[in-house]
């Protein structure tokens, strides 16, 4: 018998998978990667304008679509033209949904949502964990007699020990489910075995066929010489990869996914994972006589199969393409059921920056290719100028090393799911989403120490350090004032929104230079500081050149209004003199090259 558990590989896989680009609300990459699965086969959708609403609830009746549906059953016509519920008339959008799981010959013996003592279906109340719990064991064919006769108790319980609740945060049995936690919990009974222990599935019943041990290797989306609604696929007992007619475009979230494929018309509606083991490493260096990662060297036999999205669509050998692999690509290596090597594969069109990004100067830094350009800020530098614990990201298809030295420190003080393996953060007030590869960074963090988060040039968290390891600069320029709340904009190219300080008069700090600080009960207090320092000499706009130094393409420029005046942004093509006279510059911030990223200004520079 087969038992599919998701979350194991959906676990593992959400290192190198995106955000997906289906809703903008979503930036947890495991849960994009689950809900693109659920709207690609049709079972639940977002709620329109590119949003999915992941912390909000479900009615009972939006429930009974979405179960009806994952049933296989998508036409329910025939059910809509009557009334069975009193308080659901044949007018109402989901009384077909209704009363098909009433009526329609698949359904009713298993009773998978039931209308009150009173006759009324209630199809506007919220559904409760304990409710979706139940309707959940029945899809799958357990009655009261498999369960227990205490309701709810009995049914949650049954759930857990059959892998349903494998992921989700609700456990109250009255607690409203949240949209999120409802995509986890069908996704799970989608690939749990009926419990006629026959090695059935749900998924059997939305498919016209299925096609096990496939992995999803680039979409058009991904990768243009595929025509519109293709993908391409890797397949168990295929010699090469596939490429498949799909039904409609696949989120590239979903590139890496290894599973069953769901066809329904010869077309791939969506694949649902599968629960063998899937690891995925950081490549530091590789020769044809194996891999260093960031963690071990992997010696693969000249015969595995690999495939490296960037040398085209064939599936070859190690000693065919391990030159194909770079320092920075993730390495994704895929197991079969008896733990045997699958497939191989660098999905570099599916990883997102951070899977590409890492920390210079430490000790499991990888290696920057000798042929690719190195940028920081934007100015080409050398290896050399390189500072430990910059960020590094390796972008393959430019030949570049983006450099980042964008830190924010902070008390930590909050945390989702755990601060040791954190999917959200909250440091000095900032709350970031933070993917599982650089969750492993904060082992050891507990919340109320302070920390330091590094970020690459994405403005991703990729790791984060004790402050008495690595302290950020926190100075800054105040941009906007609301009521009680701050913006500051860091010398560093971050931005802090929103900061709730205490302070007399906070409209006087507007376009003032700040140093951000937090006190020990966790309160940001800032302190005002002066213009002091500047790189010496004229400022050649067109050559990028203040005095000897290069100056950023991406400087953040300010002009001071009068004599010991407040700042405002300004933009470097708003700038009226083709050189700005040394009298005219008022204070400069450099990187740790030497770079100017920031520029305070005269108001002549602008009006000329």
């Amino acid at each position: 018998m087969k038992k599919r558990l998701i979350s194991i590989c959906l676990a593992l896989l959400c290192v190198f998978a995106p955000a997906s680009a289906a809703f903008s609300d979503i930036t947890d990459s495991s849960l994009a990667q689950k809900v693109a699965i659920l709207d690609a086969l049709g079972i639940m959708q977002g709620m329109g304008d590119n949003q999915f609403n992941p912390d909000g609830s479900l009615t009972r009746a939006q429930f009974c679509k979405i179960a009806v549906t994952a049933m296989g059953i998508s036409d329910v016509s025939a059910y809509a033209s009557y009334t069975i519920f009193p308080d659901v008339k044949h007018t109402h959008w989901a009384a077909g949904y209704i009363n098909a799981a009433v009526r329609h010959p698949d359904l009713k013996e298993r009773s998978i949502i039931r209308g009150y003592v009173d006759g009324t279906f209630g199809p506007d109340k919220t559904v409760n964990y304990g409710e979706v719990c139940t309707m959940l064991l029945r899809m799958l064919g357990y009655t009261e007699e498999d369960v227990g006769p205490f309701w709810p108790a009995d049914y949650i319980a049954k759930a857990q020990a059959v892998g349903l609740t494998e992921g989700v945060s609700v456990t109250d049995a009255k607690s409203a489910v949240k949209r999120s936690d409802a995509a986890i919990l069908l996704l799970n009974t989608l690939n749990a075995p009926l419990k006629d222990d026959t090695g059935a599935t749900l998924m059997d019943n939305l498919a016209s066929a299925t096609v096990d041990g496939g992995i999803l290797l680039a979409t058009s989306g991904t990768d243009s010489s595929l025509a519109a609604n293709e993908a391409l696929f890797f397949e168990d007992g295929a010699a090469d990869a596939v490429t498949r007619r799909t039904a409609g475009a696949l989120d590239s979230s979903m590139i890496g996914v290894r599973g069953t494929l769901v066809l329904k018309s010869n077309a791939v509606a969506g694949i649902i994972p599968t629960q063998d083991r899937t690891e995925s490493y950081t490549v530091t260096a590789v020769s044809e006589s194996g891999i260093q990662t960031s963690t071990q060297t992997i010696r693969p036999d000249s015969d595995d199969k690999l495939f490296v999205s960037r040398a085209g669509h064939s599936v070859g050998t190690f000693s065919e393409l391990w030159s194909d692999i770079q320092a920075g690509d993730m390495l994704t290596m895929y197991y079969d059921g008896l733990g045997s090597l699958v497939l191989m594969a660098v999905l570099s069109g599916s990883s997102p920056a951070e899977g590409n990004s890492f920390v210079f100067g430490v000790e499991d830094s990888a290696e920057i290719p000798q042929d690719y350009t190195i940028l920081k800020n934007g100015a080409a530098v050398n290896r050399e100028q390189l500072q430990k614990y910059d960020v590094v990201t390796l972008d393959a298809d430019s030949r570049q090393a983006l450099v980042s030295d964008a830190k924010l420190s902070g008390q930590y003080s909050a945390a989702s799911p755990s601060a040791s393996d954190p999917e959200t953060v909250t440091v000095c007030g900032q709350s970031y989403s933070v993917s599982k590869r650089a969750a492993s960074s904060f082992a050891g963090l507990e919340l109320k120490d302070y920390i330091t988060l590094l970020f690459n040039a994405a403005g991703e968290v990729v790791a984060a350090y004790p402050k008495s390891s690595v302290n950020a600069d926190m100075k800054g320029i105040v941009t906007d004032v609301q009521e009680d709340q701050v913006t500051v904009s860091l010398v560093n190219g971050l931005t802090m929104h929103n900061m709730q300080v205490s302070a007399s008069d906070l409209s006087g700090l507007l376009g003032r230079v700040v140093t951000v600080g937090q006190s020990s009960n966790g309160s940001v207090f800032l302190t005002r500081s002066s213009f002091s320092g500047k790189v010496e000499g004229s400022w050649s706009v067109a050559d990028a050149k203040l005095g000897s130094a290069s100056v950023s393409p991406d400087v953040q420029l300010y002009v001071q209004d009068g004599d010991d005046g407040a700042v405002t942004a300004a933009r470097v093509s708003d700038v009226s003199l083709d050189v700005v006279p040394e009298s005219e510059i008022l204070y400069t911030e450099q990187d740790g090259t030497g770079t100017v990223i920031l520029i305070v200004a005269g108001p002549d520079v602008i009006n000329g």
